[in-house]
């Protein structure tokens, strides 16, 4: 059941390896892997046996002589998952299943901006999806919840953004979430999650080391390391909202706004901004301004992470995240004193569903190695 689901390290480390590399037959991953073959055997029988798992022939073996060879994949129906991203305008919402693909999803205006509005709310939709596709709950990972909000000191605890001051301090060890759902939650902030969403379902599926930026009302990203999320000591890697105070002129869905009320024409919220609004001068001074500082933290980020690739994405209008990604890629050098060839600078291809990267959170909590809180030597 996968709400008692117990995954030992190295039987994560298994799925893990068939999510980045592919099908693999046991003797692949026991190479792979260096592990001994019938150990191998042994933990993929039990995943198999569990739904987790699922094995066919080998493609490449169809038709030859002897016993054909069976390669094993991630059964999609095996694990599902519930996901729900806010923000100060919306509720977002979906299901999915363990290959990501998105079951039911749903967007709703909030009741509200208090807390208990919100989550009733929220969880009520996501319960009404889980029973409306008929799923066993057993087969449910947990619900992901993401909201805007850096980490405090405690990196248990999210601070809360203006729009949301009057929330209660939530800790992600603390269960005030689960009685809404219940079942049990996860909780990150949306830049963390949209990072996780473009490591397991988006433009960064095959990349080992990349760093995400995330504009928003605010500021924020995340960090990939060797494959798996890098935190940090608080969780405070890649909030690069940070390196630009807030006294300050940024590149962000508020400064925006400011900058429009400057012109006395006011905006309520992101999804209000149009092409009207991108073709008023004021605004293409922004932009303009905006993608030098993007540039900046580029340089910041090549500098200190010295990533593979850099993901620019967000809630933003869709035309200034492209045209900051178009204003990277037309740039030859960063920085006078980087002499280096630049990072791949791409778009998410997953911000248009923020609520994707929450979800993969229960998922990524029961099946990856770097979330195994046990000891590492168990589950051979």
């Amino acid at each position: 059941m996968a709400n008692d689901l117990n995954l030992g390290y190295n039987s994560r480390r298994i799925i893990a390896s068939i999510r980045a590399s592919g099908s693999q037959s046991r003797a692949d991953l026991a190479r792979s892997l260096g592990v001994n073959p019938a150990t191998v055997t042994r933990l993929t029988t039990t995943m198999v046996n569990g739904g987790i798992l699922t094995e066919k022939v080998d493609p490449r073996r169809q038709g030859l002589k002897g016993y054909p060879a069976k390669i094993l994949k991630i059964e999609p129906t095996g694990l599902y998952s519930a996901g729900v991203y806010l923000d100060p305008d919306r509720i977002r919402t979906c299901v999915i299943n363990a290959a990501g693909e998105i079951m039911a999803n749903d967007e709703l205006a909030l009741p509200d901006r208090s807390f208990q509005s919100v989550m009733s709310a929220a969880a009520k939709n996501v319960k009404d999806q889980i029973n409306d596709l008929g799923l066993d709950q057993n087969r449910i990972a947990g619900c992901g919840v993401s909201y805007p909000g850096q980490y405090t000191e405690d990196s248990l605890r999210v601070q809360r953004i203006q729009q949301f001051k009057d929330w209660p301090n939530v800790s992600i060890e603390q269960d005030l979430l689960k009685p809404y759902f219940g079942m049990p939650v996860k909780h990150t902030n949306d830049a963390k999650a949209a990072c996780l969403a473009e490591l397991y379902h988006g433009v960064c599926t095959d990349v080992d080391d990349f760093c995400y930026i995330w504009l928003s009302y605010g500021i924020g990203g995340g960090a990939v390391v060797s494959g798996n999320p890098h935190l940090g000591r608080v969780k405070g890697a890649g909030e690069w909202g940070g390196l630009f105070p807030k006294s300050n002129s940024r590149p962000s869905g508020q400064d925006l706004f400011d900058t429009l009320k400057e012109a006395c024409v006011p905006i309520g919220k992101l999804s209000d901004i149009g092409l009207e609004h991108l073709k008023m001068p004021i605004v293409h001074s922004w932009r303009e301004r905006a993608a030098k500082q993007i540039q900046w933290l580029c340089l910041v980020i090549a500098r200190t992470f010295d990533p593979k690739t850099i993901v620019i994405g967000g809630t933003l209008h869709p035309q200034i995240l492209d045209g900051f990604v178009d204003h990277m890629v037309q740039v030859s050098l960063l920085g006078d004193d980087y002499q280096h060839s630049l990072p791949n600078i791409v778009r998410a291809s997953r911000d248009d569903l923020p609520e994707l990267g929450a979800a993969a959170l229960p998922i990524h909590d029961v099946t990856n190695p770097t979330a195994y809180a046990g000891k590492a030597n168990k589950g051979w």
